[in-house]
């Protein structure tokens, strides 16, 4: 992918010649949804799919952007904004540009096989990977954390999602063969090992597509933020959900809020134990956290829909199976399963088929490989 990145950069450009390469990964959350924008726990790990970049400076004062996989371009002049929407491709890019400039104009090709818009964080990765790319063209290195708040404060201001720092962060960080346990609070982290021999994940997107700044994802932050002011009402000194207990929960009279604070609550719970599990390589329990995590997002956090119900309860009829649930926002995207080593190749074809024959579209299955750790190259 990174050579074709070249390839395709000096056919539109003309050249590759002083281009800086970089890329940066998807991710799948094994547990721990919703719960990062409340100071929680949560347990991604990277794909082994990645956006791309090619970048070098502008030799005609102008800025421009072109998408492979959208086959667009976007040009604009330095100090002005370009013509697009909030949470356009380009918007990613260009608000990077704003939050960390370069010392000039720049050219940069964008292209990547992270499925768009199907909670697999492709915006993020761009982010990372346009952020790495920066750091070359400025020479100058970025943190890790502190690039990664960067790829949120621009998902904030410049897409409307008021969206947590996991995705940002874990595709910075992520390390292959490891899940990344990450403190949504302290920021700090873990790499967690995952002996994956006799196990597979599987990714299944349903094909039902949502933009989570015009989705309900805005509004399940507003009510967190409302059940966070009832709280404090009584305790100046709860700062987030993070710290909201089970008589919280009781104190609340609004139903609708009440769940909310016992989704964050219990999910924060279920990626503790977690982690124990795939430490211990306890896949029944973590299929079972998976179940429980995808029960909770369905009915106290309602960010499920009929599709992902379907995809996770057919695919939990399989012996071979040991857990499945919905992830990322929400609203649509795709689901995580847990499968015994070698099985997932005949789940996915029945999970997809059935879902086929109901729906009238047909769902993507990807098994997991390796992921692909951040990183950049020169010419």
């Amino acid at each position: 992918m990174e050579q074709a990145a070249r390839e395709a950069f000096a056919k539109w450009r003309g050249s590759a010649d002083r281009v800086v390469i970089a890329r940066a990964p998807g991710r799948v959350n094994l547990v721990g949804d919703h719960t990062d924008y409340n100071d929680g726990l949560v347990l991604p790990m990277i794909l082994d799919r990645a956006v791309y970049v090619a970048a070098r400076f502008s030799l005609d004062g102008a800025h421009h952007f072109w998408s492979e996989n959208y086959r667009e371009g976007v040009t604009y002049s330095p100090g002005q904004w370009p013509g697009v929407r909030p949470g356009h491709w380009a918007s990613y890019i260009a608000g990077m540009i704003q939050e960390l400039p370069p010392p000039g104009p720049i050219e940069l090709l964008v292209m990547g096989d992270v499925p768009l818009g199907a909670g697999l964080s492709s915006s993020a990765a761009l982010e990372m990977a346009t952020g790495l790319a920066l750091e070359a063209l400025r020479g100058k290195s970025v943190p890790p954390l502190e690039l990664a708040q960067i790829g949120q404060r621009v998902e904030h201001r410049y897409a409307g999602v008021k969206c947590g720092i996991m995705d940002q962060i874990v595709s910075r960080v992520g390390r292959t063969g490891h899940a990344l346990f990450l403190d949504c609070h302290t920021l700090k982290w873990e790499h967690i090992p995952i002996q994956s021999e006799d196990i597979q994940f599987l990714v299944i997107d349903s094909r039902v597509r949502r933009q989570l700044a015009t989705s309900k994802y805005n509004e399940r932050r507003a009510e967190c933020q409302k059940a966070l002011e009832f709280m404090q009402a009584s305790d100046a000194a709860i700062t987030s959900l993070r710290y909201a207990g089970a008589h919280h929960v009781k104190e609340i009279k609004e139903s609708v809020l009440q769940r909310r604070i016992r989704h964050v609550i219990s999910e924060n719970n279920r990626v503790e134990a977690a982690c124990s599990t795939v430490i211990h390589s306890d896949w029944g329990t973590l299929g079972r956290i998976f179940s429980l995590s995808h029960e909770s997002l369905q009915g106290d956090y309602e960010v499920s829909c009929e599709e992902m119900d379907f995809l996770a309860a057919h695919a939990e009829l399989f012996p071979g199976v040991f857990g499945a649930r919905m992830m990322g926002g929400g609203f649509g995207g795709c689901t995580i399963n847990l499968a015994r080593a070698g099985e997932g190749p005949a789940i996915a074809a029945s999970v997809t088929a059935a879902y086929e024959d109901k729906y009238e579209q047909k769902p993507v299955a990807h098994i997991i490989g390796p992921g692909l750790e951040a990183r950049r190259s020169y010419d």
